[in-house]
């Protein structure tokens, strides 16, 4: 809800993953209480489009390319692709009279980040993870500021990095507390926007062997190019303990959490600070080839008893089911790692790094006047 008094735009970029959209949301829901404007610059036909349009906040798209493991000739057609489409992007900065560029990292954003300098106005970064990302390290050369959830990340940056936490939508702060039903428990697995090839391999066996007395009733995100194959393995692992619904993808993320007693995810910081805020127990299995950070980013969790963590290679050994197994039948340490859950989230993170941007923008704004004069 706005208070009905304009006091400027800010500009959020970024995209690729729900990590990468979703804290940006969350910051802009903030803003636009305290009478600022948000506007999305990401890709076209793009995941981020996809949610910024349906939080209606205004998308305007441009291309981005990663320069990451490219030859070249590909890397010569990534920086065009960069330099073209941050021209563009001044553009858009200038139309929207932009206060702030708020960049919530990936190659998408930046086009939007380096405009911010040909434009004139602040770029604040958001890195959530324990490790900074290379393109926020890359851009904090130009940043104004950066808001970071661990005290690690900061390390890797060229700017100013403040300690805030991770920013999350209020739809998740006002979940219910957990309150168990008497005949069984409700898994939610989140493989991420575009699921997890691994997880929907291997959890539905960890899934039959650990349903026992307690019955389990399991909501798999699978992504949308693996629901049948995915429904398939339930299929295969057909016992009377368990049974299955499969969706390629869970637009309220909120609603499936409020309905559920139990989470098995990624550990992306973003969805740990969200699970977090939902007051929900939690299986962390952390991304191979991000580990190191995911394994960072549940550390907290996991140490507090909020949360156990389960290898991937591990997902089809047996110890790994009698763990699960343990945990489902024990109704009182889930009600009690959920209220532990819920101590842990900082509640305030996205209202305080909106007061932040507020201040930095508003600064900026009153400099620009200032050498208009």
């Amino acid at each position: 809800m706005s208070t009905g008094t304009h006091r400027g735009t800010v500009v959020f970029s970024g995209g690729g993953t729900g990590g990468h959209v979703f804290p940006g949301l969350a910051v802009a829901e903030e803003l636009q209480t305290r009478g600022w404007d948000a506007a999305w610059i990401g890709r076209r036909d793009s995941l981020e489009e996809r949610l910024v349009a349906s939080a209606g906040v205004d998308f305007r798209a441009l291309p981005a390319r990663p320069f990451v493991d490219r030859g070249g000739a590909q890397r010569a057609v990534a920086l065009a692709v960069l330099l073209l489409s941050t021209l563009r992007a001044a553009a858009l900065l200038r139309r929207f009279r932009a206060a702030l560029v708020f960049a919530t990292g990936g190659y998408v954003c930046a086009p939007a980040a380096l405009a911010s300098r040909l434009h004139g106005c602040g770029l604040y970064l958001l890195e959530p993870n324990a490790e900074s990302g290379s393109a926020n390290r890359t851009l904090s050369r130009f940043a104004t500021e950066a808001g970071v959830a661990f005290e690690s990340a900061a390390s890797g940056l060229a700017c100013e990095a403040r300690l805030v936490g991770v920013p999350v939508r209020r739809a998740f702060r006002e979940i219910d507390e957990l309150r168990l039903t008497a005949d069984s428990v409700r898994i939610l697995v989140l493989g991420g926007s575009q699921g997890s090839d691994a997880l929907n391999r291997r959890l539905p066996g960890l899934f039959a062997r650990a349903a026992g007395p307690s019955r389990v009733e399991v909501t798999h995100q699978s992504g949308p190019a693996s629901v049948d194959e995915t429904r398939d393995r339930y299929r295969e692992v057909a016992t009377p303990g368990l049974s299955s619904t499969v969706t390629g993808f869970i637009q309220d993320t909120a609603g499936a959490m409020q309905a559920h007693d139990l989470i098995v995810s990624r550990a992306g910081a973003v969805t740990v600070a969200e699970i977090a805020a939902a007051g929900r127990p939690a299986v962390y299995v952390p991304l191979p080839m991000a580990a190191g950070h995911q394994r960072g980013n549940a550390r907290a969790m996991v140490e507090a008893g909020a949360a156990i963590l389960v290898e991937q290679e591990e997902l089809q050994e047996e110890p790994a089911a009698k763990r699960c197994a343990r945990l489902v039948g024990d109704r009182e340490r889930l009600l009690a790692m959920a209220r532990t859950a819920r101590g842990l989230s900082r509640n305030d993170a996205a209202g305080d790094i909106a007061a932040r941007v507020c201040e930095i923008a508003e600064r900026g704004i009153s400099g620009r006047r200032g050498r208009a004069g």
